[in-house]
């Protein structure tokens, strides 16, 4: 009887050095970003004048403010458990930037370097992380004002997602969205491009309220990273119910750095919708993803960035055509979206950065004659 409980508690000793031997860490982390900003939106078109002008403290230009959690723990033979939490506020009045505890992302699930990365929860769509591989604006500039599925409007609720391990630069990314992944907006039956009639000079208000009409959300997409060289495709699926037609959207993207100037080209296409988009204008941004039938548009980006007095200066233009001004659609009150911008970004640390920027954009959100301005200075942390 001794024998067995001397046993039991060996065994018991040794569980536990396991157990204490085992790595984990756990990391808090963020990124504080606000300055002064000046933005105006104009439509002047049909009888109507509108100008809506802001100025002031800006927050989240270069990147979003955000605090997070994540960490890991070796569970031996490279294998390793990881998550991440992480929460978007505006750093002017401290408020959370959404309802969800940890919109941004919230994840949890199992790393290997033989293996992959296999994570379950809200996170990126392959769309996103091949977006990412190409020199981008900010705001008004960024690709996301006329490029579907790459904005980080798309983070999929209920995921689950594999990434595989690099094989020679090579990645590929899966995920699958469950049931109410999703939102959309519906607008009028024509898609929201049919409003400027109601601009009221600070936003679009004729969208009706989003429903959760989703069936499931797919995306995948190959990356290449190697040396100056990268390049991505990234395809995005949504489904719906009561017989409308899936929002698909995909992209193809390559950069490529000479040292002196680094330069990135995008084309894409979207069908029925735009998943993920920020439109440009205040009053569309809110929407996840927009439908509307028949919807087809062709997505055009090209975008440079040189090394100039100990920062990096970037200039890019974003440039969208749609069917929507087809006789049966909007005809004359739709347009072709057209972005630019240059910006500038100083470091001062490893950590801590200065940055300004300048923006025109012209027939935001496809709706004619509307257009858009925008500049400001500011301060980027990361801790």
């Amino acid at each position: 009887m001794k024998k067995t409980l001397l046993a039991a508690a060996l065994l018991a000793g040794f569980a536990t050095a396991g157990v204490a031997q085992a790595e984990t860490s756990v990391t808090l982390y963020g990124i504080l970003d606000t300055g002064y900003g000046y933005q105006s939106y104009k439509y002047d078109r049909g009888g109507i004048d509108a100008t809506s002008k802001s100025s002031g403290l800006r927050s989240g230009t270069v990147n979003g403010n955000r605090f997070g959690l994540k960490g890991s723990e070796d569970l031996g033979d490279g294998l390793r458990a990881i998550f991440q939490l992480e929460q978007g506020f505006d750093l002017g009045n401290g408020q959370g930037s959404s309802s969800r505890q940890f919109h941004r992302q919230a994840f949890v699930g199992l790393s290997s370097d033989s293996w992959g990365t296999f994570t379950m929860g809200r996170q990126y769509s392959a769309g996103v992380e091949v977006g990412n591989l190409i020199v981008n604006g900010w705001n008004l500039g960024d690709v996301d004002k006329v490029f579907g599925g790459t904005g980080y409007g798309n983070r999929i609720d209920n995921s689950f997602k594999y990434v595989t391990p690099d094989f020679a630069g090579f990645k590929f990314v899966a995920l699958y969205g469950s049931e109410g992944s999703d939102a959309i907006d519906r607008v009028n039956g024509q898609g929201w491009a049919a409003v400027p009639s109601i601009w009221d000079g600070s936003e679009i208000t004729d969208a009706e309220p989003a429903s959760r009409e989703r069936t499931s959300r797919t995306s995948v997409g190959l990356m290449y990273a190697n040396g100056p060289i990268s390049a991505g495709a990234s395809y995005d699926r949504s489904g719906q119910t009561k017989n409308e037609k899936a929002i698909t959207s995909w992209n193809l993207n390559a950069a490529y750095d000479f040292e002196v100037v680094k330069l990135g080209l995008a084309y894409g296409q979207d069908r029925n919708g735009k998943l993920g988009w920020a439109s440009g204008v205040d009053g569309l941004d809110s929407a996840p993803s927009v439908a509307f039938t028949d919807f087809k548009s062709n997505n055009y980006h090209v975008g440079l960035s040189a090394p100039i007095g100990g920062g990096t200066l970037y200039a890019g233009w974003s440039y969208s055509t749609s069917n929507l001004d087809d006789s049966d659609k909007l005809g004359d009150d739709a347009g072709n979206i057209s972005t630019y911008q240059i910006n500038y970004f100083y470091p001062l640390s490893k950590r801590t950065g200065v940055y300004t920027y300048a923006s025109y954009g012209k027939n935001l959100g496809y709706v004619r004659d509307l257009k858009g301005t925008e500049a400001g200075i500011g301060l980027n942390h990361k801790f």
